[in-house]
This record gives C-alpha cells, structure tokens and sequence, in this order.
C-alpha cells in the first residue's frame, strides 16, 4: 500500500515537474487555429493577461501570415497572380479580426520552477470560413467556385498538406 501511495506521489511530481500541460506545450484545435502564450507572474494580473492574451494573438497571426503565404503558393501553381496578395492581405485582416479575439482559457501553471500566467487565443472552426472569405476579399483577388474551395481546404488545413 506504501509503495502504490509513493508511486502515486512520484507520478503526480513528475508529471508537475515534466514541463508545461498540453494546451499549452501544443495548442491545436481541430479545423480551427490556435496558440498559447505564457509571462512570468508579475504579480499583477491585468497586467500579465493583457501581455499574454497580446502575444497569443500575434502567434495567431503568424499562423494566418503562413496559411496565406501557402494559398499564394497554391494559387500561383493554380495559374493565380502569384503576386503575395493573400500574404499582403493576412496582415491586414489580421489587424482587423484577430486584434478581437477574446481568449479561450488563461491560467496560472507552474513553468520550470516559476509561476507564469498563460493565456490561449482561438480561432474557432465555424470562424474559418470568414476569416477566409474576409481574406480572399481583402486580397483583391478573383476566385472561381472551384478554386475558392480548393484554396479554402489548403487554409483550413482540410487538403491534408
């Protein structure tokens, strides 16, 4: 009975001392987007929520600078304009539509011996389609049916690539 119960402690510190939980260590959301940030306790909480919610959208938006690099890609390969519009335009709609996100979860964990305020920033699954479509739109360029969907399953992550 000892050894369950030391086993059991043993466990539970390691797991503690084994490094940040999953949501944060790898955020993910399935047919959405997500990202995690952490600050050190400053023992002002307004103060660290705001700095972590701020740097979970700017990693939000380095995910939308890299799908619509991808879709500059795929579009050009599609006989698209090539010309970075979708890149160009994911920082604009970035400023607009991400700057409001509200986070998902905030927390205090213990990080390597130090207690730090994490806060997650999500981009739910039934936003995507209009952070897609604001994206097209802002880009200035024209999709046929076919190549919206197709350019639409690369940025949701739907094409498997």
């Amino acid at each position: 009975m000892r050894f369950a119960a030391a086993l059991a402690c043993a466990s539970l510190l390691a797991g503690c001392a084994g490094g940040p939980p999953e949501w944060i260590a790898s955020p993910a959301l399935d047919g959405g987007l997500a990202a995690t940030e952490c600050v050190k306790d400053s023992g002002k909480l307004s103060l660290d929520r705001q700095i972590a919610v701020a740097k979970a959208r700017e990693a939000l938006a380095r995910q939308l600078a890299q799908r619509a690099a991808a879709l500059d890609r795929a579009w050009a390969a599609k006989g698209g304009s090539g010309q970075g519009a979708f890149a160009d335009a994911a920082r604009t709609v970035a400023e607009q539509s991400l700057a409001q996100l509200a986070p998902a979860r905030v927390e205090y964990v213990e990080i390597d011996d130090a207690r730090s305020l994490c806060a997650m920033v999500t981009v739910e699954p039934g936003a995507m389609r209009p952070l897609f479509d604001k994206l097209v739109l802002t880009s200035g360029e024209t999709l046929d049916d076919a190549a919206r969907e197709t350019l639409f399953a690369e940025f949701s992550g739907e094409s498997g690539g």
